[in-house]
């Protein structure tokens, strides 16, 4: 009994003694200047610049990188790219390639994509440790963004196992929104190593989303065998919130309505004619829908949308501004989203239709109806510039689609110019240039013009239409038009001279939406361009109270009062306008051809 006694009493007064070299020899390991740097950060930057400031030689340079790291996440670059360039020429190899990707990780604060791709590539990935493959493998999800689709998407495989269950949802989410943004031309040129079975499922996941995502129950169905073939992958274990959304977008209502508009700044004139649209159409079709308007000029959009999710809104339309639109998709907001206009480059995304009058979309639209009158060479005299650029080449990429073949542009100058050409009699050639496409070259144009498509104003109509005519340059083709040369006010003199010219024109200004028209007519009919924004509220209205038909259905059809409404596979919404004719000092519909 004694010796049992004793032992205890011994083991006691050792205890302290062996817990203590434990901690001791742990919180070596913690904070070890030999081992850290290669570790997650566990203090905050104030920490390590005094742990360095109070060592020598390579424990300096380790409590310094760490340093760096700290600041660059808390933020203070300018000190952390400060102390980068500080750092001794030379290092040890293990710190020279945690100096790489600091400065990577430096240039992705930075949003330097050409820095943080030369910081990457000066890191040797196999000696890493798994907390630094981990930043590595960060840094490359953002510096290929937008410039290597595919080299992004590898980046957010490899990413995926190693973040925390906290963060799993949010690079999931990442990783959808960057197998959507592959082409159809990338897919045919990818090349997949057999070990990249992660990478081959998001692919086959793609392919199974976009051919159903028009058929809700069919894409549920092949959801399902999607993951019962793929049980094992990151997407199968954990949905994209983007792909459950698409699930459940029958769910979305135009029960309470966000109307998001400028009525105040930039764009304030536009804003309350477009609402005074929306208002009337919704009068018209004795909806209980609520609306409720947010002024996207009095205040950030970011709070804007954070308060029309707070008012309990199940949809939104708007905003009418590029930038907004663009800050709109961002977000990404769970509700129903209707942009009333279009980004840059469109991302498709299951809770979004974009719908705009765009010029680009008239071009396209008379693209189709010149091929479908059996045209064949068709040429477009536009002005020079941007906007020019812009309308020829929509114009140009659609009939190579029709047809594979390159229509011809032929810019003009001022209106002064043309005052000054006919002044002298002089005519206008019908010959131009081919249109260069950005989707590369087509068959160029052999036969001679046998249509011509003018976008102009009326008073620039009302000059190149004669000059066409003196140069005999109309005789042999047919002239079209768009619905910029249709104006209010236009007298008989003026329609005599376009005799034969076929215009585009929104149905609501050539009487096929009466009710509507007369309405908007009573304030607007003077000022055709009011007139065309108070039909896109109005649109606006129709398109919203047949969102999920207009997403979800393939070949869904709403007849507008800005054209015939149909949406393609990014949600992107076309109008079929109407085709006017002159004839013998009247305005005659065209027959459309089927």
């Amino acid at each position: 009994m004694r010796l049992l006694t004793s032992l205890r009493a011994k083991a006691a007064c050792a205890l302290p003694m062996v817990l203590a070299t434990t901690l001791f020899l742990a919180g070596c390991q913690i904070t070890s200047p030999t081992n850290t740097f290669q570790s997650d950060l566990t203090q905050n930057s104030a920490y390590y610049l005094e742990k360095a400031a109070n060592s020598r030689d390579e424990a300096q340079i380790n409590w310094q990188l760490m340093a760096i790291r700290a600041l660059t996440v808390e933020n203070d670059i300018k000190q952390a790219s400060a102390m980068l360039e500080q750092l001794p020429k030379t290092l040890n190899e293990a710190q020279e390639q945690e100096r790489q990707l600091l400065s990577a990780e430096l240039a992705a604060v930075k949003k330097n994509a050409k820095e943080m791709i030369q910081g990457l590539k000066n890191i040797n990935l196999a000696t890493l440790s798994e907390s630094q493959k981990t930043r590595y493998f960060r840094v490359e999800t953002q510096a290929y963004k937008g410039r290597d689709t595919m080299a992004q998407l590898r980046a957010y495989i490899n990413l995926e196992p190693r973040v925390t269950e906290q963060e799993r949802q949010a690079v999931i989410d990442q990783t959808w929104d960057t197998v959507t943004r592959i082409t159809p031309k990338m897919m045919e040129s990818l090349a997949i190593d057999a070990n990249e079975e992660t990478l081959r499922g998001w692919l086959d996941l793609l392919q199974t989303y976009q051919n159903n995502k028009r058929n809700l129950e069919m894409l549920q169905t092949s959801l399902k065998d999607w993951q019962t073939r793929y049980a094992q992958h990151p997407a199968a274990k954990m949905t994209p919130t983007a792909l459950t959304r698409s699930l459940e977008l029958q769910k979305f209502s135009s029960a309470k309505i966000a109307l998001l508009l400028p009525l105040s700044g930039s764009g304030g004139k536009f804003g309350p004619i477009i609402q005074d649209g929306f208002n009337t159409a919704k009068s018209l079709s004795n909806n209980s829908a609520q609306v409720k308007v947010y002024d996207t000029g009095s205040k950030p959009l970011a709070d804007i949308l954070a308060q029309a999710e707070q008012d309990g809104a199940t949809m939104i339309v708007g905003p009418l501004l590029k930038k907004d639109v663009e800050e709109t998709i961002e977000s990404s907001t769970s509700l129903g989203v209707l942009a009333l206009n279009q980004p840059e480059n469109i991302v498709d995304r299951p809770n979004v239709c974009y719908f705009a009058l765009s010029p680009e979309d008239e071009a396209i639209d008379a693209a189709r109806h010149i091929y479908a009158q059996g045209k064949k060479s068709p040429l477009i005299i536009i002005s020079r510039g941007n906007f020019g650029d812009r309308v020829s080449k929509a114009f140009g990429e659609q009939w190579k689609i029709q047809t594979g073949n390159t229509a011809r542009v032929q810019y003009y100058g001022k209106l002064g110019d043309l005052k000054e050409a006919i002044s002298k009699g002089g005519g206008m050639s019908a010959s131009g240039q081919p249109i260069s496409l950005a989707s590369g070259a087509a068959s160029a144009p052999s036969a001679s013009v046998d249509a011509i498509y003018i976008v102009s104003t009326a008073a620039e109509m009302a000059l190149i239409k004669p000059m066409l005519d003196i140069s005999k340059a109309s005789k042999s083709t047919t002239l079209y038009g768009s619905s910029r040369s249709y104006q209010a006010g236009a007298g008989p003199d003026f329609r005599f001279e376009m005799e034969g010219l076929q215009f585009s024109e929104i149905p609501l200004l050539v009487g096929l939406s009466p009710t509507l028209a007369q309405k908007g007519g009573e304030k607007y009919g003077g000022d055709f361009s009011q007139y065309r924004l108070y039909a896109l509220g109005a649109d606006a209205w129709e398109l919203a109270s047949h969102f999920a038909e207009i997403r979800q259905m393939p070949d869904y059809q709403l007849n507008g009062a800005t054209g015939i409404l149909s949406a393609d596979d990014n949600c992107v919404v076309h109008r079929k306008l109407s085709w006017i004719q002159y004839r013998m000092g009247q305005l005659t519909p065209v027959k459309q051809a089927k």
